[in-house]
């Protein structure tokens, strides 16, 4: 069963660097998608697993979340927010593509040396599950801040957010289903919140483009 994980592990991290390398905003939203198909697929293991040995189908009712919102309904609300803008060719990123791959290489060593120094968690030993995940936190992160427009952020936040939620699930096999629920209700908020604010900068600046904002300036 741990190859199963550390092998989904493995896919999680790669969809982030595919993430990173892509340029259009609507690969940003199918890349995310299959990351969350991973977890979802990931949660779904770990909850037949938990079903079948403990009795247990918290976590299964966590997967069928995940594909519900994360599969489904947040990639098709972005998809509706950003058809209902006016496409621009505009550069997305600050750096050029194969600097921002060397540097998530440079985060993911980063999280290895990290994660090994901490002892309670990975048991005195490498745990590259949550090395990984840890690692897709980060480059989460650093995708959200290296995007211009606005729904690339959006969707570094939701990648940090799986990064939180798959490296939590990796340590501990499964969070008590209330904090599941809590983590699901502030994500779909804050992504119904930045979508409204996405719109309305577009209407206002005719961009979505954040430096855009700097005409705010005084």
């Amino acid at each position: 069963m741990e190859n199963y994980y550390d092998l989904l592990s493995v896919l999680i991290l790669l969809s982030s660097f595919v993430l990173v390398a892509n340029k259009k905003t609507n690969a940003y939203i199918k890349t995310f998608r299959i990351q969350s198909a991973f977890i979802a697929l990931t949660a779904g293991i770990m909850g037949w697993s938990s079903a079948v040995n403990e009795g247990k189908y918290d976590i299964l009712i966590v997967c069928a979340i995940i594909v519900a919102l994360k599969v489904i309904y947040i990639p098709h609300l972005l998809n509706k927010t950003y058809g209902n803008i006016e496409y621009r060719i505009e550069k997305d990123f600050f750096l050029n593509i194969p600097i921002l791959i060397i540097i998530c290489c440079g985060l993911v060593v980063f999280s290895y040396f990290s994660v090994s120094n901490i002892g309670t968690l990975t048991g005195f030993h490498i745990n590259h599950q949550v090395v990984n995940s840890f690692s897709v936190v980060l480059i989460g992160f650093f995708f959200m801040i290296s995007r211009k427009k606005a729904i690339g952020q959006i969707i570094g936040y939701l990648v940090i957010e799986n990064g939180i939620f798959v490296t939590a699930m990796f340590s501990t096999h499964g969070m008590p289903f209330i904090v599941d629920i809590g983590i699901f209700i502030d994500m779909i908020t804050a992504v119904m919140i930045m979508g409204i604010m996405v719109t309305r900068i577009n209407v206002k600046f005719e961009s979505i483009n954040i430096d855009k904002l700097s005409k705010l300036k005084g």
